[in-house]
């Protein structure tokens, strides 16, 4: 079966099941050239062996934690050390009011004679 017929068995998105089969997620894919189209062929027993990856991101492993837990002490060791001066905003003046009843006109007026 292709790869939208999978999609449509397993009742996810075709693009969702795209990301799968580049990732390799579904056991006896095999991405075959017709032509000059490439087409991914999924075996029907693949159904029964399939299952369906979990969502979101995947959980850190020890070593990643450990990583970032010594990251946030060096950032934190910085932050402490480093005294930075105060942050200055710069605001805009605020605009005038406009006074009612005047107009601003772009056109020049000749004087009467």
């Amino acid at each position: 079966m292709t790869a939208r017929e999978f999609a449509r068995l397993v009742n996810t998105p075709y693009p969702t099941v795209a990301q799968w089969l580049r990732d390799g997620r579904v056991p006896g894919a095999e991405l075959t050239g017709i032509g000059h189209l490439k087409v991914w062929m999924i075996p029907k027993d693949a159904l029964k062996d399939f299952k369906r990856p979990e969502m979101g991101r995947p959980a850190l492993t020890d070593r990643e934690k450990a990583m970032k837990a010594k990251q946030r002490a060096v950032e934190k060791t910085a932050a402490t050390l480093a005294i930075e001066p105060p942050v200055t905003v710069k605001t805009k003046p605020k605009a005038m009011a406009k006074k009612n009843g005047v107009r601003n006109s772009s056109k020049r007026v000749s004087p009467k004679k």
